[in-house]
């Protein structure tokens, strides 16, 4: 008698493998952001997340690899739209303390990968994903006050809402001046209501 043959099931071992890449890139994101220059080391990364660096290299091919979906992955969990969706048109302080809400959670990453961006273009492509995000954010949030405006005058409040709002400013004020959640949303509502000539 032919005895049936047991299908194999792999689901247990796809959830611990799809488990172990979750925290090999949440470590990696911690492991980023606290690198300068060139001292993010996969090593560094295996010994946080209780793996070897061959099973790094196995899950993302390589160092850039961990990198750039480090970067996808950990900067879409960090924006909360809904929070936007919420918020009164009016409202800058609102809309400033969301967008440093998300640049507190991945800003540190970020600026890491720009720094090394002139080198990668897998990491150029991924932080343009975040700069088209941006740009988008600065349209829905200012589009009708920018439209009041002159025609030509349009352009060049865009862009320098955007660079108001830039993660460079978050940085600045976040991490260089070491001011407060509250004073760094403060400083950046008062800079753009002057470019939009609102009262405070």
């Amino acid at each position: 008698m032919k005895l049936a043959t047991r299908a194999y099931d792999n689901s247990k071992r796809q959830a611990q493998a799809a488990e172990r890449r979750r925290k090999i890139l949440k470590c990696a994101a911690k492991v980023l952001a606290d690198a300068t220059n060139d001292e993010f080391r996969l090593e560094d990364v295996a010994q946080a997340a209780g793996v070897s660096v061959q099973t790094i290299l196995r899950a993302f091919g390589s160092k850039d690899g961990l990198t750039v979906a480090t970067l996808e992955t950990e900067a879409p969990d960090a924006v909360d739209f809904s929070a936007f969706a919420n918020i009164a048109a009016d409202d800058i302080e609102r809309c400033m303390l969301e967008m440093f809400k998300i640049y507190d959670k991945i800003g540190d990453l970020v600026i890491r990968l720009l720094a090394d961006e002139h080198r990668s273009p897998q990491f150029q492509q991924a932080l343009d994903v975040g700069r088209d995000f941006h740009k988008g954010l600065v349209t829905d949030l200012f589009g009708p006050r920018i439209e009041k405006k002159p025609v030509k005058e349009r352009q060049i409040l865009f862009h320098a809402l955007l660079a108001a709002t830039d993660i460079y400013v978050w940085k600045i004020l976040r991490r260089d001046e070491a001011l407060s959640l509250e004073d760094s949303v403060a400083t950046v509502a008062f800079t753009l209501r002057s470019l939009i000539q609102e009262k405070n």
